[in-house]
This record gives C-alpha cells, structure tokens and sequence, in this order.
C-alpha cells in the first residue's frame, strides 16, 4: 500500500515512537545468555500455553472418541445430526476469533485466557447431562463461543513475546500439544469409558473428568501468565532486563506501547495476503477438523472394535507430533514458510490417496500416518506465515483473526462432508479433502510467488535510497516478507 493513503494523525504519532527508539543507544545481548534465556522462556512459556492449548483441543474433539463410546445412541442422535453437533461448534468460534485476538492487549492475556478457560471447562463438564440432540447442541454453540478465546490469543502472545524469525518453532510445540491431546485423549477415552457406573455412562464420565481438568486449570493459568514478558515472575532482574532489550529490538515488528486503532484493522482487511491466507488455513482445516474429529470412526470402520480404535490412534497423533517439531525447527533455520507447507501438504495427498484406494487394512492405517505427518504443519506454518509478514499489533491480530475466522469454517463444514451416511470409509470426505489439499498447494506457491516479486521491488526501491519509515509498518519499502 502506498504510504499516502496512512492516516496522517497516526501515523505522525507513530513517527515519534519509532523516532525516539531509533536513538536508542540499545545495549548488545551476549548469544550464550540469551540463548539461555529463549530456554527458560520456553520451559515456562511454551509450557503453560500448550496446557491450555492441548485442553482446549481436547475438550473440543472429544466427541469423536464419546461418539465411539456410545452418545449417539444414548442421547438418540438420528441421520446426520452428530455431525452438525460437531459443525456448530465452529459457527461461534469463528465469529469471536477476529475478536478475542484484539482484545488480548486491552483485557490482558492473564484474565482472557483464565476465564476462556473456566468457561470451557464449566461447558464440557455440562455435556455429560445434555439429555438429546437440542441440549448438545446448545452446548455445543456455546463452547465454541468460549473456547474462541484461545488460540488467537496464544498466537498473539507468542508474537509479543518472540520475533518473528523464532516463532514457527514455538508454534510447532503448541501444535504438538494438539497432537498430544489426540494421543492423550484415545488413552483417557479408552480407560474412563471402562468405567462401569449404574448411573453414569462411560462417555458422561470422560466429559465430567476432562472438563473439571480444565476448570481446575484456570486459576493456574491466571497466577502463571505474565501480561508482558519484562514482567514474568520466573525471571530475575538480569533476564527481564534482557527481555526490555529484547522487545526493543524487536519493536519494528512489536511495539508494546502501541495503542488500538481502527487503520491499522483497515489495513489487515484490504491486505489481499489475509485473504489468501484464510482461504488456504480453510482448505487445510478441513483435513485438520476431519482427521482429528473423525480418526476414532475411521480407525473402527477398518476393523476394529470401538474401544481398540480409540487406542490405535494414540501412535498416529505421536507420528504427529515428532513431525511437526522437525518442521518447525527447519522453517525457522531457514526462514521460510512455503517450501514446508508445500511438503506437508505432499505427505496429506498421499496419505489420503492410501486410504481411498489401498484395499488393505494395513495399508490404510499407514495412510493415517501419512496424513499425519503434514497435518499440523501445514496449518500452524500458515498462520506463522501470515502473523510474521503483518507489522503494527493491531494489523497482525486482525488479519491473524481473520484467516482463523475463515480457516475455522472447516470445522462447521466437517459434518457434513464427513456425514454419517459414508461411514465408516467416507470417501466423499476424502475426496473433497484431496482437492482441497492440492488447492492450497496452488495457492501457496502463486503467493511465494507474488512476495518474491514484491521482495525484489522493494529491494530495488531500498537501493535507489527510499527513506526507512518504521512508523509505517508492513506497508514500509525497508520490510522483508518471509517466504
């Protein structure tokens, strides 16, 4: 965008900021130490973000792994009316996304994620009671409208607290969580539905336990966030010291004293790289949504018994998570986001290909590992993609909102193109989902392209003399876009 479409008031006052902190005599960070302290971060950090992370996931998905154990029957679930309890869930999450990822730095991340958390965790335990299709429902629409609260924020939080060139790695060790939380809730689903009790039945007892889990977890994660990372209890004066040279660093890409304002909302709308982004976040989510929704079904129409099926998804999601973290640490050694998704996206075809035309139960249970092995990447790379390319606070929460919003429609669409009439193979699905997967390759390779073209301009420009304005943001001719 041209810098004579800014808003000139705004960006007057950010030309002081940037001004003041260009004179700045910023002191040197020795690499050991801070090396050691990217460590200590992550241990705290990474730690109680993937906690909130892997129960959110798990609150959410479980009604894949309740479904095997019996709900639908229970709660009297006919046609397809499982699967639009699964999709409604989204109709409220992806409306709130855009949202929540605003509201982080003005509510602060200590009350948003605590209370998103407590109401989650209030709602899942509330799902054990749902007595028919209407009751589950509407706790459905509700949960989807709590647990919006998370991700978005999760991501912002990482992007306030690292650079840019650090955060596919830490976003690979979120998404592992995810992965964890499939592995960790076939093991739970497969031991808490073993329960035998004269009035409960075993998929009211997994909800009641994993739902006062992550109630128990909210005040935890309130007293353990710090709302700035120069502010974090686990720190000494040394560290939060560095982490002030840190954020000054780095304050082209994140200015912790920039206020909310509505050009900069402007600007992340009419970036055409949000819509790209959120198109592409839609057409992997659908493998995503699917995969992490539908596996248990899928794994118990190969052959095996409700309770076993729960169980042999434990190793995929491992497979997953091991993937990602490869992944993860070669997109940030290398700074590059596309070339991996592209990869990621390689492995999902594959897989799904195995599953749609191998005849052998063995060879469609490889297949599962192949989907998951491109699985997360490739939708956690995208959305570090889109945050790392957008610079002002505001810009990056809303256009990082608005591709979740759009990616999220997946999870409303799921339902329905995984309906209950093409179980247990569902090769519909699966069809829908190739396309897809070979669309975002498409789409993710014509706007490599068209940032690479954007790259060279600018650098031509830079060579000519153009003046470095900061104050501008993404839209500044002195930013590189990663790849």
């Amino acid at each position: 965008m041209d810098p004579k479409y800014l808003d000139s008031e705004a960006a007057n006052e950010r030309t002081v900021e940037v001004a003041h902190f260009d004179h700045e005599d910023i002191p040197a960070l020795d690499p050991h130490e801070e090396r050691r302290l990217l460590r200590k971060l992550d241990t705290y950090v990474i730690s109680i973000l993937g906690v909130l992370y892997l129960l959110s996931f798990l609150d959410r998905s479980n009604i894949g792994n309740a479904n095997v154990a019996g709900m639908s029957v229970d709660l009297g679930l006919v046609g397809n009316q499982f699967g639009t309890c699964v999709s409604i869930v989204y109709a409220t999450y992806v409306t709130f996304e855009p949202v929540y990822a605003n509201l982080l730095k003005i509510v602060t991340p200590k009350i948003l994620l605590s209370v998103s958390t407590l109401c989650w965790g209030c709602l899942t335990i509330a799902t054990a009671w749902a007595t028919n299709y209407h009751g589950l429902l509407a706790i459905r629409i509700l949960l989807g409208a709590t647990e919006a609260g998370l991700f978005p924020c999760v991501n912002m939080y990482l992007l306030m607290t690292y650079r840019r060139e650090e955060i596919g790695r830490r976003l690979s060790f979120i998404y592992v969580c995810a992965a964890l939380s499939g592995a960790f809730g076939g093991l739970l689903a497969y031991g808490l539905t073993q329960i035998h009790s004269s009035k409960l039945a075993g998929w009211q007892i997994l909800y009641i336990v994993e739902g006062c889990v992550s109630t128990a977890f909210a005040p935890i994660a309130y007293f353990l966030v710090p709302n700035r990372v120069d502010e974090s209890w686990f720190l000494n004066a040394k560290e939060k010291d560095m982490c002030k040279t840190r954020l000054q660093i780095n304050r082209r890409f994140y200015n912790p004293d920039e206020h909310f304002n509505w050009r900069d909302v402007r600007r992340a709308l009419l970036d055409w790289k949000t819509w790209c982004h959120g198109v592409n976040q839609f057409l992997i989510d659908i493998t995503l949504y699917a995969f992490t929704t539908f596996m248990p079904t899928i794994i118990k129409g190969l052959g095996f018994s409700s309770y076993y099926a729960q169980l042999m998804t434990v190793p995929v999601y491992v497979v997953a998570a091991l993937s990602f973290l490869v992944f993860g640490y070669f997109s940030d050694k290398y700074r590059m986001r596309s070339p991996f998704i592209v990869l990621a996206c390689v492995f999902i075809i594959i897989g799904y290909v195995i599953l749609l035309a191998a005849p052998q139960v063995g060879a469609r249970y490889f297949g599962l590992y192949l989907v998951a092995v491109g699985l997360y990447p490739s939708t956690a790379l995208n959305l570090a993609w889109c945050s790392g390319n957008a610079a002002g606070h505001f810009k990056r929460a809303t256009a990082s909102g608005t591709m979740q919003l759009i990616g999220n429609c997946a999870g409303a669409a799921i339902g329905y193109i995984f309906n209950a009439q093409s179980a247990p193979r569902y090769f519909k699905g699966l069809y829908v989902a190739v396309g897809a997967t070979v669309l975002s390759i498409i789409i993710t390779v014509v706007q490599a392209l068209l940032i690479k073209r954007e790259n060279e301009r600018r650098a031509k420009i830079v060579r000519d003399g153009a003046q470095d304005l900061p104050e501008l943001g993404d839209d500044n001719v002195h930013w590189t876009y990663l790849l």
